[in-house]
């Protein structure tokens, strides 16, 4: 009985390792598997609306407002696309795949005739909504912990050892836009 245990603690420790090897952040309520804080943050632009990072490398997805004569592009409001520092940080496209399937999102006209509401590819129960703040700046705002905030960056935090990753949680992180106070919110998958 006790060889069995030992076995099954072992293939459970061995399991579940490569989940928290992957680096965490130190401090915060969701420390845990979180973005580490060794990972690059994309320099702001006055396009920059967020951004995307897995816990599988470096690499992120950037979300830039895609704006032409002073307004959103109609039929493709946002420009997405590779930052490869897990390289040499150079800008690389999204396949036709990751737009597909990952990367990619939806687009709908707000009503205002100057705003979009967008859906991620990956997970369309949560809007954002795209639309230029009180300073005519682009900004990216959705609902975080029940609270409007401009979009600051997804973590997302998946297993892809096999064919197709399992994604175990997404953290979305945020700026209350009535108060300036962060906030973050974990959705378990």
């Amino acid at each position: 009985m006790t060889k069995r245990l030992i076995t099954i603690f072992f293939l459970a420790f061995v399991a579940v390792l490569p989940l928290y090897s992957q680096g965490t952040a130190t401090t915060g309520p969701m420390s845990l598997l979180s973005r580490p804080v060794t990972f690059p943050t994309p320099p702001k632009t006055a396009k920059s609306l967020f951004f995307i990072q897995r816990n599988k490398n470096k690499n992120t997805i950037v979300y830039d407002a895609n704006i032409t004569s002073g307004a959103f592009n109609a039929s493709n409001p946002i420009d997405a696309y590779w930052l490869r520092y897990g390289s040499t940080g150079e800008r690389k496209e999204l396949t036709w795949a990751q737009n597909t399937f990952a990367y990619g999102y939806s687009s709908k006209k707000d009503g205002t005739g100057n705003g979009f509401y967008i859906t991620l590819t990956a997970y369309g129960k949560r809007k954002i909504h795209l639309h230029a703040d009180a300073n005519g700046q682009p900004i990216a705002t959705m609902t975080i912990n029940g609270k409007l905030c401009r979009l600051d960056y997804i973590w997302v935090f998946a297993d892809d050892q096999s064919s197709w990753p399992t994604v175990y949680h997404v953290d979305l992180h945020g700026t209350e836009v009535a108060s300036g106070k962060k906030q973050s919110e974990r959705i378990q998958n």
